[in-house]
């Protein structure tokens, strides 16, 4: 189902992808039933799915310390909303929402969660270029990286080999963001969250069904987007909201305010509802309009 999409830039416009810009113009998911897994954990799978661990925590009913057995099943939301854009091919990573998705004939063809910088190691933002991509990579572990092991205690290394405790994995995909790039993971627990030295991590298997869409010149936008605000055709309003995960000086509610007073949506926000949305920031798009 196709929606109307508003929503505001921390770049301060919306940003151009490539030549085309984009929008927030489709919504997908809804609930359905997960099996966990071997070494699963709220953390982890949260993560895969966009959203918060509390919140999932909350929606499943379970109590601390929150210990999942191999094969129970938890109620997981999916609902979120897409970008759209005009371009026939590229990338598209939003910080906050930890998703990067891929486009395709001017369309969203997959998404994938990935696991961005931290916020002292911040992913950079920007539109950039895949300057080619590297199977069974070797890491040349960067000097500040080098110094961070030293200050840790940690055996300090200048090169990993390709192999089981390469953190590159065996995938590797350089930005023209010199130094960053994407690759595939040896901590899948991370995916989802902001805990990397820049670099964008994926799933080994999402980016190896990735890898062959990519290829040298490829584009990918990296933008910093918390608040997305869609209009249905059938006059519903949805707010997807996601952490401020680099501590960036804006006010959530500023910017819902002046999104919905342009859109002339401000008589038909259910503002009770919208606070809750708005402090629980859990990534899930919900239903926020005024039904009286």
């Amino acid at each position: 189902m196709i929606f109307l999409i508003f929503a505001f830039s921390l770049l301060g416009v919306l940003p151009a992808f490539g030549n085309s810009e984009f929008s927030w113009s489709l919504i997908q998911g809804g609930e359905l039933s997960y099996r966990t897994r071997n070494r699963d954990s709220l953390y982890a799978i949260a993560g895969r799915f966009g959203q918060r661990w509390e919140y999932l925590a909350r929606l499943n009913e379970l109590q601390p310390p929150f210990a999942l057995s191999v094969g129970k099943p938890l109620r997981v939301n999916t609902r979120h909303l897409f970008p759209q854009s005009s371009l026939t091919e590229g990338l598209l990573l939003n910080l906050p929402g930890h998703m990067v998705y891929l486009f395709a004939n001017g369309s969203v063809a997959k998404r994938y969660p990935v696991a961005i910088g931290r916020p002292d190691w911040p992913t950079p933002q920007g539109n950039f270029l895949i300057l080619g991509k590297i199977m069974n990579p070797t890491w040349t572990v960067p000097q500040t990286i080098q110094e961070e092991m030293q200050k840790e205690g940690k055996l300090v290394v200048e090169k990993v080999p390709p192999g089981p405790d390469n953190p590159l994995g065996k995938y590797w995909i350089p930005l023209s963001a010199a130094g960053y790039g994407i690759h595939s993971t040896i901590w899948p627990e991370s995916i989802g969250h902001s805990t990397s030295h820049g670099c964008i991590r994926m799933l080994p298997e999402d980016i190896g069904e990735l890898f062959p869409y990519i290829k040298s010149g490829t584009p990918i936008a990296i933008i910093y987007e918390p608040i997305k605000l869609a209009l249905t055709p059938d006059k519903k309003i949805f707010l997807e909201v996601h952490p401020n995960v680099y501590q960036k000086p804006f006010s959530y509610w500023d910017r819902f305010r002046a999104l919905v007073q342009k859109q002339g949506l401000t008589a038909r926000i259910d503002w009770e509802r919208t606070a809750a949305v708005l402090a629980e920031q859990t990534g899930v798009a919900e239903d926020i309009t005024k039904t009286k």
